[in-house]
């Protein structure tokens, strides 16, 4: 992978019940544990099938094997990898899609959502956006309020991902302009992070009915290579 490099790999999270069972192979023990706590199969199939995938196109990258992948969780949660500072990467899931980012730029974070109708939609929009945000959604038809409320928010999760502390910090003191270029699309942060902390974020379509965002702590690259992980298969797709 080249230097001041950004891939985004799309994961589907649906697969046969043959491969779940060399991907729940690889995952470390606590891992496996995890994806045993879920009430739901389908919740299981899900999390095994995205840290399996992650484990693998890491490993691609670091030519290592996936199941001595050493992964280790940031203060808040957000996985790293152990002795490697040149390679960063980010995981987002909703539905059944995984985007995952891996960047040579700097620290990165991405976030997708389905779009769907959002239960107690005016709270939320009162809770997550700033004041300056909330016309930008109730202008819209209701119809097509959910979809823009969702643009907003994996905006601000994708940013705060990328300063590993998700989104514990109060949403609404994140200002974002959906219309400004990716390095001035965070036009306030608050007192979240140091002044000079700079991230470009941008949009981009993980597949038809999401909406999704990547911020990377520092400046985009040109072009974002996609591509597609397929039941343990790689290959080229374009994503957004």
């Amino acid at each position: 992978m080249a230097a001041e490099s950004l891939h985004l790999w799309s994961i589907p999270l649906r697969q046969s019940k043959s491969q779940l069972a060399p991907l729940r192979a690889i995952l470390s023990t606590s891992e496996r544990e995890k994806a045993d706590s879920f009430l739901l199969d389908a919740q299981t199939q899900r999390y095994t099938v995205c840290r399996g995938a992650v484990r693998q196109i890491v490993a691609e990258y670091l030519g290592q094997a996936p199941e001595q992948l050493a992964l280790t969780a940031g203060e808040f949660g957000k996985p790293q990898l152990q002795n490697h500072d040149s390679l960063w990467f980010n995981v987002s899931h909703s539905g059944d899609l995984a985007v995952l980012a891996i960047s040579t730029i700097g620290e990165v974070g991405v976030d997708i959502e389905q779009i769907r109708q959002i239960r107690g939609l005016p709270r939320m929009i009162d809770r997550c956006l700033a004041p300056c945000e909330r016309p930008d959604v109730l202008r819209l038809p209701s119809a097509e309020q959910d979809r823009q409320f969702l643009r907003y928010w994996t905006h601000k999760e994708a940013y705060l991902k990328t300063y590993g502390v998700g989104i514990r910090r109060p949403l609404e003191k994140l200002e974002i302009d959906l219309m400004a270029p990716p390095a001035r699309r965070v036009i306030s942060h608050g007192d979240y992070f140091p002044e000079d902390s700079a991230a470009s974020v941008i949009e981009f379509c993980p597949a038809e009915g999401y909406v999704g965002a990547i911020s990377v702590s520092g400046t985009l690259p040109s072009e974002i290579e996609t591509q597609a992980w397929v039941g343990g298969r790689f290959r080229a797709q374009r994503v957004g």
